[in-house]
């Protein structure tokens, strides 16, 4: 009996963030927060179609192989890139902070002996810290670029091995290079966003996402309520969340933005 030709549905990925920050604009903590999640919901989106799309290739274990080490590239050079980031921003604040020492040190401000002592061990300990950074920094930098080379000899890989299946599968790979490409600049783009958020609220922002199924903030809708559980927001409430206050919705605890 011929087998039955299986058909294939694809679901397009639409949600395409408007980029938020340019040169010399300042935005509120609530708009920062919306335009990263608005980011993170169009990275779920395409992570779940990139998992179907795996699913719907089947049992091909040269290809699983191919697109696991892709991911397995990418993941390790995305969490270096990452590091890299933490240490320079590290490296900036002590930079910072020692220059602001100095200044005063040697500002002629300060005359009490014991004082004096206290800022230039202090000093010392600063230039001591930014100096064990370097280290790590080139660590990162050495670990990025042979990432970045492991990554593009995996994607070659995958690419010959997904030419084979063309003639069955060429709507879904070519999909599935869209969305990685997509997914990379947007994993980018949520870093710098999230460079934009407080600590504080960062952290607000990152539990919500892990105890409300992914969505953190909700959009406070024309007639006043919630757009997530539907709940009237008061005047009062929507008037500070315009301001710019970082606020929660009475009933499902998201931060509101306005």
């Amino acid at each position: 009996m011929p087998h039955a030709r299986r058909e294939l549905h694809f679901v397009p990925i639409t949600l395409r963030p408007v980029p938020l920050f340019e040169k010399g604009l300042t935005v509120t903590q609530t708009a920062a927060l919306h335009h990263l999640q608005t980011l993170d919901s169009a990275i779920d989106a395409i992570r779940a179609r990139l998992a179907e799309i795996e699913r719907l290739l089947g049992e091909d274990e040269a290809l699983r192989a191919a697109q696991e080490a892709v991911r397995a590239a990418g993941d390790s050079l995305q969490a270096w890139k990452t590091r890299q980031t933490d240490l320079e921003l590290e490296r900036g604040r002590l930079k910072e902070e020692a220059d602001a020492i100095e200044e005063r040190l040697y500002s002629g401000r300060v005359t009490n002996p014991r004082e004096l002592t206290d800022m230039q061990g202090k000093l010392a300990e600063l230039r001591r810290r930014y100096e064990q950074l370097e280290e790590p920094i080139l660590e990162a930098m050495l670990a990025i670029e042979e990432d970045t080379a492991r990554l593009n000899e995996a994607q070659a890989a995958l690419q010959r091995i997904s030419s084979q299946r063309a003639s069955m599968t060429g709507e879904l790979i070519a999909e599935q290079a869209n969305l990685q490409a997509r997914l990379e600049s947007l994993m980018a783009q949520a870093d710098e966003a999230r460079r934009a958020v407080d600590a504080a609220n960062l952290r607000l922002y990152d539990n919500l996402r892990q105890r409300a199924g992914g969505i953190a903030v909700a959009v406070i809708g024309a007639g006043g309520e919630c757009s997530i559980c539907g709940v009237q927001i008061t005047s009062s409430l929507r008037q500070q969340v315009r301001r710019g206050e970082v606020l929660t919705c009475p009933t499902c605890g998201r931060i509101l933005y306005a």
